[in-house]
């Protein structure tokens, strides 16, 4: 047999099934690599790697001015690898997330994203990831993490193109990267390094979901090496839904060309990421309230609040109208988040004479985005009659109980909801991104230095259009949609709409075309002298937006939506966008950020860290609606322009331990920390209690990751 022969008997082993209970979901994995050409690991490297359970050797490229190992950073940095993910079988980019220390990711809104993401306690103030940055190969997928409808988990997935996750969080996050001062989490892709691919199936146990994933790389030439891959899935989602609500795919690939013998290269890539994802909301349990102390939660009768959805087959659209002038419509809202983004990359390293190290990476994404869903507000039949005015009752508008009397007998749950329809759309979330970079290593006084000059720059655009109404709907399984009449009869709702865009106080009737670019010089020098490393950064970010957003108007009297001549129903309460009357965005922020560490190693498998940082985040679409923006000009509003940027200040110490025994290996790496925040909260979607907050936060905590391996025990 050849050596080629056996290598690809031994490639299509299958691995074993792996299996996760999760929330209300089963996943079974099932892989096998195939290889084309494959060298075996030497025993060595297997033992070597073995030896370095923690990856402490690995080199950290994320958030630092030169590579160096973790053991002689002054940074807490965690790697995962792509077969922990794998193992660990996650449904959501969130859920990734939680093999990473000291992050937060709140999972519960699905594989769409929309997830809130922090880390080391720091506040989420209103949704999303605003401290938070996710990366792919070193730059962000978007610029902010926690625009309105456009987090920055809708733009990214996980599949077998990942080689690995890095992640560091506080330290000189600060300063590698803008609007990033809690944590950098980058998704590092394989560039061919590695003959050969993989191909995995994953097959929903006890819910509808099959996902296909594939990958390919390898050696061209001498010079020339290449990666491509991606997934297709399909199905309903991990909650039951007859909505065949998850379809997508992402192919992903790269093209790297070295030169001047490897101390140069070229590299190209691309992503194209299409998807419609099943979102879900709160989902409503009884409890005993006495004051401020909830107890005896349990689930209510009639939905498994574990298993089940709020999506309906009898709540798939809606009457909508946009803004003033425009055509009135039928507005898909079960079809969760869909996100179109297509992104090519170019990256460029090269060792000059003289030991001058270039780099530059720049990516371009065109992305748009849709959030269309129910949400869900528990109350009783007679709590929302209530609203209606004396004499009021209810009747199904379709379902197969259509055209009958609601009751609280017949209801599924003895419960309606009384809540948000969501039709927004995102047509523009295009982003780019260019971060250049100089660097030298040089001795001073027999101590090695290494300096680097940066300068990042990009612009994040985000043009939306949003449409939320209120609507009223059985709660449970393929819930029926409910209208309401008055005394003499008449219809005060439409299709269970109560308005048009009237949600929230006819808060959501919005048209915003919005464009942030951020300039960033930013400077490292980092000296190894004994045992000692240091570290120092300093970064100055100006961030200048503009373009124009209108919110709403109520029609007096009404508007007549359906065009029959008739204002009834929901039309006697219409807010339309109010197109001519925009207010402009026209300002400028800046704000600066530093970080000093230091790392003292005892020996080979011993070392200890500090560091101190400060670090800011720009607000951007958040802040419009605001009283930080004058309506009139554009500009930030005269002694409140401080409020357009939130600061982090941190501090941690950090123990990097590793060894072996002739039982296994072990190594820890723990840090404790401290982290101040000072952020304003404006959340115009709030109804009880102020929109506007001031606030300022402070967390105190410990990371420990660690690892114990008995044999092949680990």
């Amino acid at each position: 047999m050849s050596n080629r022969s056996t290598v690809r008997a031994h490639a299509l082993r299958v691995k074993p099934i792996a299996a996760l209970i999760a929330s209300s979901s089963f996943a079974a994995l099932i892989s096998g690599q195939v290889y084309a050409q494959q060298v075996e690991p030497t025993q060595v490297a297997e033992e070597a790697k073995a030896a370095d359970a923690l990856n402490l050797n690995r080199v950290v490229v994320t958030g630092t001015a030169q590579g160096k190992s973790k053991m002689r950073s002054s940074v807490s940095v965690t790697d995962v690898d792509q077969q922990q993910v794998v193992d660990f079988s996650p449904r959501s980019e969130a859920e990734v997330l939680h093999l990473i220390p000291g992050i937060r990711a709140e999972s519960s809104a699905g594989p769409g994203g929309n997830s809130n993401i922090t880390v080391r306690g720091l506040p989420i103030s209103s949704g999303g990831s605003k401290f938070v940055q996710l990366q792919e190969d070193g730059l962000p997928v978007v610029e902010f993490g926690d625009m309105n409808f456009g987090n920055n988990d809708y733009f990214i997935r996980f599949d077998n193109n990942v080689d690995h996750i890095q992640t560091l969080r506080g330290g000189s996050a600060a300063t590698f990267a803008s609007h990033a001062p809690g944590a950098v989490i980058n998704y590092i892709s394989k560039t061919g390094e590695q003959e050969g691919g993989s191909i995995g199936l994953t097959r929903g146990l006890n819910f509808n979901e099959t996902r296909v994933d594939g990958d390919v790389g390898g050696q061209l030439s001498p010079t020339l090496r290449y990666h491509v891959g991606g997934y297709f899935r399909d199905g309903e989602g991990p909650r039951s839904s007859d909505t065949n609500a998850l379809h997508g795919y992402q192919v992903k690939g790269n093209l790297t060309k070295t030169f001047n013998g490897d101390k140069g290269y070229v590299r190209m890539s691309f992503k194209a990421l299409s998807e419609r994802a099943p979102t879900y909301t709160s989902m409503p349990a009884m409890a005993t309230v006495s004051g401020n102390t909830v107890t005896d939660m349990n689930p209510i009768r009639g939905i498994d609040i574990l298993r089940d959805s709020q999506t309906s087959i009898y709540n798939l659209s809606m009457p909508a109208i946009g803004p003033v002038g425009t055509a009135t419509s039928i507005a898909n809202i079960s079809d969760g988040i869909t996100v179109k983004s297509q992104a090519m990359g170019i990256e460029f390293k090269n060792e000059m004479a003289g030991g001058l190290l270039v780099t530059n990476k720049f990516k371009m994404s065109k992305s748009s985005s849709a959030f269309q869903t129910q949400f869900w507000g528990a109350n009783t039949l007679d709590g929302m009659l209530g609203g209606f005015g004396a004499g009021a009752s209810a009747v199904y508008f379709n379902g197969p109980k259509a055209g009958q009397a609601v009751t609280t007998a017949n209801l599924q749950t003895g419960l309606v909801s009384q809540s948000a329809a969501i039709n927004q759309k995102s047509s523009d979330m295009g982003h780019y991104a260019n971060d250049l970079g100089l660097s030298r290593s040089f001795d001073l006084s027999g101590n090695k230095v290494n300096a680097k000059l940066g300068y990042y720059r990009s612009k994040q655009d985000i043009v939306q259009l949003w449409q939320i109404s209120e609507r009223l709907m059985e709660i449970g399984k393929n819930g029926a949609i409910i209208d309401v009449k008055n005394s003499a009869g008449a219809l005060l709702t439409t299709a269970g709409l109560t308005g048009y865009n009237n949600q929230w106080g006819g808060c959501c009737a919005r048209d915003i075309d919005a464009h942030y670019t951020t300039d960033a010089p930013y400077l490292s020098v980092a000296v190894e002298t004994g045992p000692v490393d240091l570290e120092a950064g300093l970064r100055h970010d100006i961030v200048h937006a503009s373009g124009r957003y209108a919110g709403p108007k109520q029609v007096a009297g009404g508007f007549d939506v359906n065009g029959d001549g008739v204002i009834g129903g929901a039309e006697r309460n219409v807010y339309l966008v109010d197109t001519s009357n925009p207010s402009p965005i026209n300002y400028k922020t800046s704000y600066n950020s530093y970080s000093l560490g230091a790392n003292y190693r005892f020996n080979k498998d011993i070392s200890m860290f500090a560091r101190v940082s400060r670090g800011g985040r720009a607000i951007a679409d958040r802040l419009l609606f605001s009283p930080f923006v004058d309506p009139v000009t554009g500009k930030l509003t005269s002694g409140l322009e401080a409020q357009a940027v939130a600061t982090v200040k941190q501090k941690e110490v950090g123990l990097k331990v590793r060894g072996s025994r002739d039982w296994g290996t072990y190594a820890v790496f723990g840090t404790v920390f401290t982290a101040t925040v000072d952020e304003f909260d404006y959340d115009q979607t709030r109804t009880i209690g102020p929109k506007l907050n001031v606030v300022g936060t402070k967390a105190k905590g410990a990371e420990i990751e660690s690892v114990l391996t008995f044999g092949d025990f680990a």
